[in-house]
């Protein structure tokens, strides 16, 4: 298959206050484009994936992609997205840690974490990191505010990580992490010392990202965030409140568990 999809490389700017620079804007709003940031050089600590970036207001991507089992064209966007990746790469790259963000700009012809072929699986695959950590978009009727999990990937730990995610956000969410691999059961996160059982909604138990990061010896994490983390109610494309406090807990906790003993 030829992918209609063009990587570019970005070293500008990076947001600052929540405001994404013109050029990375642009970038990031356009149509089958893979936009890759990096700090400092291969192989990463972490590889940031965000394979179903649309701008506002867009909530199909795909859309000349048959998906032949729901037997529809397209799939459902995740609008915004990117926005607390950014986020996440420019308090990650404050801590010194060498990183890699790869942001699947509105795909048209492909699912990008679903085909392994594609130039966003090539992508996030191609350097031997400590930890692929992909991001995702949750509708606002979902039951919890943020889900992690690693789909079938046996090789993270989506509870300890979540369990120090939980702390940094001060609890203020409601996060919901996986505790078996390949299952969506789940433990709510209300407080240090108190979780309760509960269920995913999509953990991503098919995704062949996460599965093929595991054939590659790469942990991988899957988060889903909800409406707030990366969509202003006037529907500008900058990066929200909660997006950049997300963003924030989302670079410590990853500096801390690659530091500390899975």
């Amino acid at each position: 298959m030829t992918y209609l999809m063009k990587s570019v490389s970005y070293d500008g700017d990076l947001p600052k206050q929540g405001e994404i620079p013109p050029e990375l804007l642009d970038l990031i709003l356009k149509k089958n484009v893979l936009v890759e940031l990096v700090y400092r050089n291969e192989p990463y600590h972490v590889v940031i994936g965000v394979p179903h970036q649309a701008a506002n207001g867009i909530s199909l991507i795909a859309e000349n992609w048959k998906n032949t089992k729901l037997n529809k064209m397209g799939r459902d966007s995740d609008e915004g997205v990117a926005t607390f990746a950014l986020a996440t790469f420019s308090n990650l790259r404050d801590l010194e840690i060498s990183c890699k963000l790869v942001i699947a700009a509105h795909s048209t012809d492909h699912d990008p974490n679903k085909d392994t072929r594609s130039p966003y699986c090539q992508s996030i695959l191609a350097d031997q990191s400590e930890l692929l950590f992909e991001c995702h978009g949750a509708a606002s009727s979902r039951k919890h505010d943020l889900e992690l999990s690693a789909g079938s990937n046996l090789l993270s730990n989506p509870l300890r990580f979540g369990r120090i995610l939980a702390q940094e956000l001060d609890y203020k969410d409601s996060l919901a992490c996986q505790i078996k691999p390949g299952k969506d059961q789940a433990v709510l996160i209300k407080q240090r010392d108190t979780e309760t059982d509960t269920n995913l909604k999509l953990p991503g138990l098919k995704t062949n990202s996460l599965i093929e990061a595991q054939k590659l010896s790469i942990p991988a994490l899957h988060l889903e965030a909800k409406p707030d983390f990366r969509k202003p109610a006037d529907k500008r494309n900058i990066i929200t409140p909660d997006g950049l406090r997300l963003g924030r807990a989302i670079a410590h906790t990853i500096a801390n568990y690659l530091t500390t003993d899975n």
